[in-house]
């Protein structure tokens, strides 16, 4: 029972207090894609924990890695086998029944959004692949006749990026070029699926600041992720000319377009300039995203012992 407390204690402390933690490295050099990766990581540490908290209480007997836990604890230990017996059992059905909830709400919302995404989806790629033509330069990208500056990627299998003859006529070759790399970024790092699965913890887990926050969050780190990407491919002052122009431009355009929004604006171009930036190499990404599950389980453990230690002192 003690690993089962440190790891929902983890899960507390991921589930609460890294939503702050993260968005504090959005205003610091390290490369979008390593917070992006992050935020990732909390997720899955969070549910990862919980999912292993409920386990452990259904171990018949003493869980793999119990022993370690209890050798930090073992005042705390000894102090748990004190209870009465039927608090570890209540404990475990009461785990099992709120998982059980909290998978099945989330599955029916996952699988009422896939579907209806996938029906819109499904439609619109059908009329545009009727009323567009396609790039012979490019199989995914496809233009269509209309004085509206704006790009966009559709996710599927495969996916593919549509443009505009607004946006080719307002944008240089170059900034033609970092526009779509920008959206084939999105469709590489597979961003839309990222987002959905936000949106379905969101949705099913309100009350949960990480969850409740992460849909903003990582719509936001995606455009920048996609810039640095873009950037690679062309270079950071075809992606901020391109930027300017499509913003400044007089004819209206959809603000979920190329992320555009004031606010959204001036901080892609600020994070276009930096000079100095943590790339988002895979391993600077790998380590993003581990250690948000690494530290709240070293808190959660010192916090166990220290609970221990008083509990014990209060006993003897």
């Amino acid at each position: 029972m003690t690993l089962a407390a440190v790891l929902f204690l983890g899960a507390v402390l991921i589930g609460a207090f890294m939503p702050k933690v993260l968005r504090r490295f959005e205003s610091t050099t390290l490369a979008p894609a390593a917070i992006l990766a992050a935020w990732i990581g909390s997720i899955a540490g969070l549910g990862f924990f919980a999912v292993s908290a409920v386990a452990i209480l259904l171990w018949p007997s003493h869980a793999p890695a119990e022993g370690l836990s209890e050798a930090l604890v073992r005042c705390f230990t000894a102090f748990q086998h004190a209870m009465a017996p039927w608090i570890g059992e209540a404990l475990a059905v009461g785990g099992v029944a709120v998982t059980a909830l909290i998978a099945a709400r989330s599955l029916f919302l996952a699988h009422r959004q896939h579907k209806g995404r996938a029906k819109v989806r499904d439609y619109h790629r059908d009329v545009v692949s009727i009323i567009a033509r396609a790039d012979p330069a490019s199989d995914d990208v496809l233009w269509l006749d209309h004085p509206m500056p704006m790009a966009y990627s559709v996710a599927g299998r495969p996916g593919f990026v549509v443009a505009t003859k607004g946006l080719s006529d307002c944008l240089t070759a170059s900034e033609r070029e970092a526009v779509i790399a920008h959206e084939r970024a999105h469709l590489r790092g597979h961003h839309h699926r990222i987002i959905s699965v936000c949106e379905v913890f969101a949705k099913a887990l309100p009350l949960i600041p990480l969850f409740k926050a992460a849909p903003v969050a990582v719509r936001r780190l995606v455009e920048l992720a996609a810039d640095d990407r873009a950037a690679q491919a062309t270079s950071p002052d075809a992606v901020r000319s391109a930027l300017r122009v499509v913003a400044t431009s007089p004819l209206p355009q959809p603000v979920w377009t190329l992320g555009l929004g004031d606010d959204e604006i001036s901080v892609r171009l600020v994070r276009l300039q930096a000079d100095s930036r943590i790339r988002g190499t895979k391993l600077v990404c790998i380590s993003a995203a581990v250690l948000p599950m690494i530290v709240p389980v070293i808190a959660a453990l010192t916090t166990m012992v220290v609970f221990s230690a008083s509990a014990h002192a209060l006993v003897t």
